[in-house]
């Protein structure tokens, strides 16, 4: 992975086709809000299918709710990403780095092994709203990839550094407060 790369650390921003061939660009899909990027290999790939099946059962349904938001990134194909997404029942966006340009301009590929090409590592980033890296989980273990509470445990730490975490009386019945 690239030095810079680091908790702390500024996440470069990136554009990449969707599903629908929408280009999605990082910093306008966060609109501010923490996010989630997972880095996976693809619809081949059991663990990776294991842990997007996961987050679509048990994370998803509190994306709406929790003011984040989660984003995958997969080498696959076009077809293929659809494919993993409605396989696994995400309602997320799954972008495509088909070529692995992105990937390997993160350097989070393993170019060792010249007969097969890049091997592309499983990361997981969880990012501040302002496109900070808060935390990195390299999945090249499947233990290595966090889970669903892990993910939760993250978003908290990072909610909790708002202005608005706690309740304050004078608010009234508003949450906007907390978003500004």
């Amino acid at each position: 992975m690239r030095d810079d790369l680091q908790p702390g650390s500024l996440f470069p921003d990136f554009s990449l086709p969707d599903t629908q061939k929408e280009m999605v660009t990082l910093s306008e899909f966060m609109e501010g809000m923490p996010t989630v990027i997972t880095f996976n290999r693809g619809n081949y790939c059991p663990k990776d299918r294991r842990q997007l099946f996961n987050y679509a059962t048990d994370f998803q349904p509190e994306l709406s709710v929790n003011y984040c938001k989660l984003l995958t990134v997969t080498t696959e194909p076009r077809l293929e990403s659809i494919e993993m997404r409605n396989g696994v029942g995400a309602l997320w966006p799954f972008l495509s780095d088909q070529e692995g340009k992105l990937l390997q301009e993160l350097d989070i590929a393993d170019e060792s092994e010249h007969r097969h090409g890049p091997v592309f590592i499983p990361t997981t980033f969880i990012l501040n709203g302002d496109r900070t890296i808060y935390k990195i989980y390299n999945g090249w273990w499947y233990v290595g990839r966090p889970t669903v509470e892990e993910l939760r445990m993250d978003l908290r730490a990072i909610l909790s550094q708002q202005p608005g975490w706690e309740y304050h009386k004078d608010w009234g019945m508003g949450s906007e407060k907390f978003l500004k």
